[in-house]
């Protein structure tokens, strides 16, 4: 047995262990059993949270859903590390650039949450 199925061997046991239910379903993915935990649906083999939806329509609210919550993720991330610059640089073009770029990020930010609330009504 490689460490790889060693290591999703351990984290099916952990799972059962903690409460977790295997489920009839199997991952688009890679065809291995999912579980219920915690009320999501994982696939321990790949590792990751899997939704389940029944039309082409909840595909794609759930894939725009996720994809802008890591854009939001992502875009916070950012906007700290221009701050954590901003406070560091004394030179007045790297202020304007920074600033600019914050401004961006601001707008950007503004746009997925817009769009985010959009799908979530």
């Amino acid at each position: 047995m490689s460490s790889d199925e060693a290591e999703y061997m351990r984290r099916m046991a952990d799972a059962l262990r903690s409460g977790a239910k295997m489920l009839a379903d199997q991952c688009p993915v890679c065809n291995s059993p999912l579980f219920e935990i915690k009320g999501q649906i994982w696939c321990l083999k790949c590792n990751k949270r899997v939704i389940r939806v029944s039309s082409e329509e909840e595909v794609e609210e759930a894939f725009t859903g996720i994809t802008l919550n890591e854009l939001l993720k992502t875009l916070t991330t950012k906007m700290e590390e221009v701050n954590i610059a901003l406070k560091r640089v004394a030179d007045p073009r790297e202020i304007k650039d920074l600033t600019e770029t914050l401004i961006s990020l601001l707008k950007a930010l503004e746009l997925a949450s817009n769009l985010r609330e959009h799908f979530t009504d």
